[in-house]
């Protein structure tokens, strides 16, 4: 139960990490290449973040799979 309870620490950890990580990299390309307005800040709120969310859990969750495999 405690290994579980664990292992499900870290992946959130590692998780959260991947985020702030592709976060900062989104931002540094959306500020080079996307002019600066209202317009696409939303769309950057509302479409590019659950992106990167999903982008992150995945990253993480096959990260995790090659760990246990060995592979």
């Amino acid at each position: 139960m405690m290994k579980r309870v664990l292992a499900r620490v870290i992946y959130l950890y590692i998780t959260i990490m991947n985020f702030l990580v592709l976060w900062k990299v989104t931002g540094r390309v959306w500020e080079t290449f996307v002019p600066l307005n209202s317009t696409t800040n939303l769309v950057g709120l509302v479409f590019v973040t659950p992106v990167i969310v999903i982008a992150s859990f995945v990253f993480t969750g096959v990260m995790f799979h090659w760990i246990r495999k060995g592979t």
